[in-house]
């Protein structure tokens, strides 16, 4: 009730996205560079929704690499489009690629409409700035509708890999889900740029660098997808199936003072929620001109991180199967 709607949904959204680029790229103009940023946004949001599954299909083909690797790299994505020659496939090109490299180029190439424009009209590279935006846009298309054809392969044998050995299908939906919490959510779009670990912020290395306004948001989807996601419910909401909290309920796991650890996580969910939604300004701004409020907000969100990587895991049986080296 998940999955395969989320990528249903996200190759839905791309192939809008795939249009509105290469109506854009076909003749650049003001009014159809705002309706590419609109979907661009629109798809971005709905990869929020879809990244925490980067198991079977997805992990095969390291999806996550070709979508969303941030900070971009501005000299690769120049240097490609000066050369006119890149392969998108190669290890290299991941931070040159994907919504970041979208975000640069429809977003970050001036401060005005008009500016941005010019790039594409008679910037220098023009033609190859046109090629290299529908060539980063058709190779994440291409990737996406690649898993979700893949899933309707796979998705019998998932539910038939019962178990929790490291390769059952339990382990790897769980894993990759605390994996995307711990790295991804918490340290990716919080930790990091307010330098949780460094000591220092780093604030162009927030998520949408080029869109700051769009970083909280994109925190707060992904936050309530992981939420979503724990409670069973389907990808659209209407429907509250069996999740991870009904498993941990069931096993009947309580902490210390006698509560239910599934209630528990979800409690610490819940304000970690609250805490990035009461966030004022932007995330790129915030760790650098209100940090002690952005590290109270990393604090809330490493709350979860034991709950879920040591308690929740541990009542599954389940063992820990990526390694994590970020020292915290």
């Amino acid at each position: 009730n998940y999955v395969m709607p989320a990528y249903q949904d996200m190759v839905a959204k791309m192939n809008t996205l795939k249009q509105d680029a290469a109506s854009f790229t076909a003749a650049p103009d003001e009014s159809k560079l705002l309706a590419l940023q609109n979907s661009w946004k629109d798809a971005y949001l709905t990869w929020q929704k879809v990244e925490l599954l980067e198991f079977g299909p997805a992990e095969n083909v390291s999806l996550r690499m070709y979508i969303n690797i941030y900070p971009v790299s501005e000299t690769k994505v120049n240097n490609n489009i000066a050369s006119g020659t890149y392969d998108l496939d190669a290890f290299g090109n991941k931070d040159a690629q994907g919504f970041p490299a979208l975000d640069l180029l429809i977003n970050g190439t001036g401060t005005t409409a008009a500016d941005i424009v010019s790039y594409y009209n008679t910037g220098s590279s023009a033609t190859n700035r046109k090629n290299y935006l529908m060539a980063v846009v058709n190779k994440m298309t291409d990737m996406i509708t690649g898993v979700q054809s893949a899933w309707a392969g796979y998705k019998d044998a998932f539910v038939e890999s019962t178990g929790v050995s490291a390769n059952s299908s339990l382990s790897q939906l769980v894993n990759s889900y605390v994996l995307y919490y711990e790295r991804y959510l918490r340290s990716g779009k919080i930790g990091l740029p307010v330098g949780a670990m460094a000591g220092t912020p780093s604030p162009g290395l927030a998520e949408a660098n080029y869109s700051p306004a769009l970083s909280k948001d994109l925190a707060v989807a992904a936050m309530k997808a992981v939420r979503q996601y724990y409670e069973g419910m389907s990808y659209d909401g209407s429907d509250n199936g069996v999740g991870m909290r009904d498993y941990l309920a069931a096993i009947a796991t309580k902490d210390e003072n006698g509560t239910l650890m599934s209630d528990v996580v979800a409690a610490e969910m819940d304000e970690a929620t609250t805490a990035l939604e009461g966030l004022n300004g932007t995330i790129k701004d915030a760790v650098t001109n209100n940090r002690p409020a952005v590290l109270s907000i990393y604090d809330q969100l490493q709350d979860v991180v034991p709950l879920l990587k040591v308690d929740m895991v541990s009542a599954f049986g389940i063992s820990i199967t990526y390694v994590d080296n970020d020292g915290d």
